[in-house]
This record gives structure tokens, sequence and C-alpha cells, in this order.
């Protein structure tokens, strides 16, 4: 049995510049998990723990690759991954946000491009949770383990036709589309007197195609993010999502999924989504700057580098930096499904300071592993080198839409300031 086989049976049985000064954090409440949860996310967990050597391993192959391997997903599929954040009723574990979130930095400490996929196609059902039941029961009544790849910048077509809609068009940076046999589209729906409107499209592996020559980068280069190209599909109005419904609470899932669960902040769950695999990254990068640097030897001579101050400072700092994010991401999800579950309200102010957190993760472990880069000495400078591997990696994520800390900034501050949350833009996909 190969290590990663071992590992998935071994489970099946059981953070600007990391603030030169500290943002003030609020107190957070932590509630008591159930014991059945608990249990559950502990094997969560400890499954991904088992995967980490294989997944670590061959991290520089699945670059070279430019995509996971079958059988890494395989072994990713079989701990439950894919079905974290799923509804029961198909087979999911509706797992709590902050073990899913710390699953997906584990993950990313060990390969960032294994961990962005992991995050970003394990995250997507909880949005398909919220479509109507029937597009539910098309994706996961034949297979619960069915999963759908996603790009939602809307560079595609779409036009209203009988009984849903039509479209077509090509779609970029679709990670992990090699893995999935559905797609999550997004498109704005033409002004034809009631206002533009952006929609969710989830589209079967039938009705598109994927440009496998679309995808070179340096960057996130083993997410396998590639074109998706819909040359004309008529998707079912059923099988749409609007962000409208989104914003007024009246997601079509909530007939079937009506628990507090499926009514987190939508714009955080998605902001953490490329926050965690970020925090992962700067884990793994400076646990790979440490093995390198614990015994390596000044090329001038005199002392081990590791008793020089110029390399220890930035280690300190990029040590906290990962450490900070990683906590505050596991104190914020417990904070947020704690005040659902007792039936109160999460605060835009807190939600706004919650988006500007995850961005600033971002920024603040960027930064630190960039400054480790300089200290690291000429090796730095190896293609296969992990830390330089690392940094390529959280550079492409911190290009992200959603990782805007200017835009997340802008917003928790007026919203300190006693300003009133911006209007809510119906062909736009952001609610806060």
């Amino acid at each position: 049995m190969s290590d990663i086989a071992q590992g998935g049976a071994t489970a099946a049985h059981n953070m600007e510049r990391l603030a030169e000064e500290e943002l003030p954090m609020p107190d957070v409440a932590v509630a008591e998990p159930p014991v059945a949860d608990t249990v559950q996310a502990d094997a969560f967990v400890a499954g991904i723990t088992a995967l980490l050597p294989e997944i670590r391993a061959r991290a520089g192959e699945t670059e070279r690759a430019g995509r996971v391997s079958h059988d890494i997903v395989k072994a990713l599929t079989d701990i439950g991954v894919f079905r974290a954040v799923q509804p029961r009723q198909w087979g999911g574990l509706e797992l709590d946000l902050a073990t899913f979130y710390e699953g997906m930095v584990l993950i990313a400490s060990a390969c960032g491009s294994t961990g962005w996929v992991a995050s970003v196609v394990g995250v997507h059902p909880w949005q398909i949770a919220l479509f109507a039941e029937k597009a539910q029961r098309d994706l996961w009544r034949d297979n619960p383990d069915a999963r759908a790849s996603s790009s939602y910048a809307p560079t595609g077509s779409v036009r209203p036709v009988d009984g849903g809609f039509h479209l077509s068009g090509r779609w970029h940076f679709s990670s992990g589309v090699d893995h999935c046999d559905w797609v999550l589209l997004g498109a704005v729906i033409p002004d034809e007197g009631n206002g533009a409107e952006f929609r969710t499209f989830l589209v079967p592996r039938s009705d598109f195609v994927v440009d496998h020559d679309s995808w070179r980068v340096t960057g996130l280069a083993g997410t396998g993010s590639k074109d998706v190209v819909v040359a004309g599909a008529f998707v079912p109005e059923y099988r749409t999502h609007s962000v409208v419904d989104v914003y007024h609470e009246r997601n079509p899932g909530f007939s079937v999924n009506d628990r507090p669960y499926f009514r987190l902040p939508w714009r955080l769950v998605f902001g953490y989504t490329i926050a965690a695999p970020a925090v992962g990254a700067a884990v793994g990068a400076v646990q790979s700057f440490i093995e390198n640097n614990s015994v390596r030897v000044s090329a001038y001579g005199g002392p081990a580098v590791a008793r020089d101050p110029a390399v220890q400072r930035p280690l300190a700092r990029a040590l906290i930096a990962a450490d900070t994010a990683r906590t505050r991401l596991a104190a914020t999800w417990t904070e947020m499904q704690s005040l659902l579950q007792q039936g109160k309200p999460i605060p835009y102010a807190r939600r706004a300071q919650a988006f500007y957190e995850a961005t600033l993760a971002h920024h603040s472990c960027t930064n630190a592993i960039s400054d480790l880069l300089a200290v690291n000495g000429g090796r730095t400078m190896r293609a296969d080198g992990a830390l330089q591997r690392f940094f390529r990696d959280l550079l492409a994520m911190r290009n992200h839409p959603a990782a805007n800390i200017e835009f997340s900034g802008s917003l928790y501050a007026q919203a300190m300031l006693g300003l009133d949350p911006p209007p809510f833009v119906p062909s736009q996909r952001f609610v806060l």
C-alpha cells in the first residue's frame, strides 16, 4: 500500500507588513462544540495530517505537472475534504468552518497548489447548498462525491430564454477543473428593465470544454486553473443562483438547508477560502526556512548563520505573522458560527473587520516570507526550492481580487467611523 493510500486508510478509520504595529483584536468567546462534532473535526484534521508527508514530497511534481495528481485528489476525497461543507442529506459533514479552514492551512503548508485546490473546490458545496434542491439533486443524487470547479468573473455571455438561460463564452482560472464534472460560472444578465443581475450558473461537463493550453504560470502552477469554454449551453433557471437572493436572504436552497450553517456571511466564506491557503503557504515557507538555515554555514566562514541576528529577526517576524493569521482565522469562525447558532446577528462592523483581516493575512504573510528570501542565501535561486515556490504561490494568491486590502480596509474603516455600508449593486458578486 502506498504512503498516500495508507494515509487515506488511516483517516478513514479514525495573514502591508505584519503590521509593523499590531491591530487591536476583540476578545472572542469560544463556544465549546458538541462532543460528536469535536470527534468529527479531530478525525478530519488527523486524516489530513496523515497525508501531509506525501503531499509535501510531491509538491515539486505537482508544480511541474501543472495540476494536482488524481491519486492525491482521491486521497483528499476519501478523507472527506470535498464533502466537508456539503449538506448532510447529500452525504456531507457540515464541518465547522474553523476546522475546515485549519485543514486547508495544513494542506497548503505542504503544497500551496494542493491547498488552493482543496480549499476552492472544497468550499463549493456550501454555495451549491443555496441553489434550488433540484440543482443539488442533479449534482449529488447519483454521486455524493461529485465536484465543481468555478470561474466567477463574468467574462462570458448570457441571455434569457424560455425556462432558463443561454450561456456561452470563455471563463478563466478555473482551479482544479481537471478533477471536476461540473463548473460554477459567473455571468451578468443584461438589463432588460429590471437592472443587470449577477448570477452563478451550474454547468455540467457535457456543456463545456477545458483549454489545457491556457495554463502557463509561475505561481500556483499546480492548481491547473485552466480556461473553461462554453460554445453554447442551456442552463435551466433552477441551476442558477442570484446574488440578489443572497442579499435578501431568500436563497432557494433554504427550503432544505435552512440551518445557521448555511446563513454564514457569503463574502467571508469565500474570502477565507483563499486566505487559509495563503496562511498555510506561509507556515510551510517558515518551516522550510528553518530547515534550511538551522544547519547552513556562512560562505565567508565563521559561526553558523543561525546565530546571525540578520537571519533571526525576519524569522521571528514571519513566525508571528503566520501564527497570528492562523489564530485569528480559527477564532473568527468559531465566533461567527456561535453567534448564528444562538440566533444572534453578526454585526456589519464585525463582518467588515473579518473581511479586512482575511486580506491582511495575505499581505502580512507574503511580506514576511519576502523578508526571509532576502536572507536565505544562494540556494534561494534553485528552481526546485520549496521556499521560493511557496513565495511564488503567495504572490499569486495575493493578486486574487478577494485579497484587495485597499478595498477591504476602506470598508472596515468606514464602518468604525460610523458611515453607512456601500449600496448593494445587483450586477456585482459582493454581499458582505
